[in-house]
């Protein structure tokens, strides 16, 4: 089964910002890129695309080239040194790409090992999206993190147990909305939970539990000693299985506020006081054979701390910019 993904950054890159991107092919493919954009190809088909990573594995090698105006460069393929293979990803392995932004380009590892660098041909600060496409199967991790002056948010090595990772560079501040999209598959009777956690301790500040298997969206908080408190479960049940859904979670000083597929769904207060101001991003795990496969996870600053009229950004046929 393919899959593909597109977001809005919460930020526009920076030096000293990393890209870091976790996925697999299927087995057998001959291709699949990576675009780093100015926006959305669904916004604007024809937005610049400051660095377009595209790994050939039929070729055995790796392209990299940007579009500016409309009007494709020269593409580059060398490699660091005569000893770094052209293309080290393996059709229908997990592989990760790490772009990491510096003065005048990007330096970019595959697997943890330096492979290229790639001079800047848009201004760093236009780009503003990242999309993943063409013969991709699992996409497990987005994260958008900084190493200048120190790497943060910090790497747990839970990170690696995750269904979903999507780490920012940025404290969530009032006005602050993501939606995400995905759809579940397998285990009709599994479960998913979005963790957002504090960025020093880990605590989860919001455990945002899909049950299948009991129809319920159950929320909760841990206290300072890692307990977690008395449960919220009212608002129903507005996900379908096997069906794509939007989820718009919207950020205010006191509470989180979410709507599904263009609808209100909950509000839940925050329980630690000032806990919207430490978070950086969320995990996703799985429970009991469910896969949830995420699409995208779109980041916008509404410049409203109250968030009002957010509900849109879930709507299935509003695109979010």
């Amino acid at each position: 089964m393919l899959t593909e993904y597109a977001g809005n950054l919460s930020h526009p890159l920076e030096f000293g910002h990393v890209l870091e991107v976790v996925a697999k092919t299927i087995d057998g493919a001959a291709r699949f890129h990576i675009n780093l954009c100015t926006a959305k190809s669904s916004l604007n088909p024809d937005a610049d695309i400051g660095l377009r990573f595209s790994c050939y594995f039929r070729n055995d090698m790796i392209v990299r080239n940007a579009r500016l105006h409309g009007v494709w460069g020269e593409e580059e393929s060398q490699v660091m040194d005569n000893i770094t293979l052209p293309n080290p990803i393996v059709s229908g392995e997990f592989f990760m790409v790490y772009i990491l932004a510096c003065e005048d380009c990007f330096h970019i590892s595959i697997n943890s090992r330096e492979f290229c660098t790639f001079r800047y041909r848009v201004p760093l600060n236009a780009i503003r999206a990242i999309e993943i496409c063409d013969q991709i199967q699992v996409i497990k991790q987005v994260d958008h993190r900084t190493i200048f002056p120190n790497p943060w948010p910090a790497i747990q090595a839970s990170d690696y147990f995750k269904a979903f990772s999507n780490d920012q560079p940025i404290l969530f501040s009032p006005g602050h909305v993501i939606v995400i999209t995905a759809r579940c598959f397998e285990n009709k009777r599994g479960q998913f939970i979005i963790k957002f956690m504090d960025s020093d301790t880990k605590r989860e500040e919001l455990h945002f539990s899909v049950r299948f298997d009991e129809k319920a969206v159950v929320r909760n908080s841990m206290n300072k000693n890692f307990e977690f408190g008395h449960e919220e479960r009212h608002g129903g049940f507005p996900f379908v299985f096997n069906q794509q859904f939007k989820l718009a979670l919207a950020f205010t000083e006191r509470e989180v506020l979410t709507a599904v597929d263009g609808y209100n769904f909950f509000s839940y207060a925050w329980r630690t006081p000032s806990a919207m101001m430490n978070l950086v991003g969320f995990k996703v795990t799985a429970i009991n054979g469910l896969v949830i496969q995420i699409t995208g996870v779109d980041h916008m600053q509404t410049g409203d701390p109250t968030c009002a009229g957010f509900e849109k950004y879930s709507r299935h046929d509003y695109e979010c910019a």
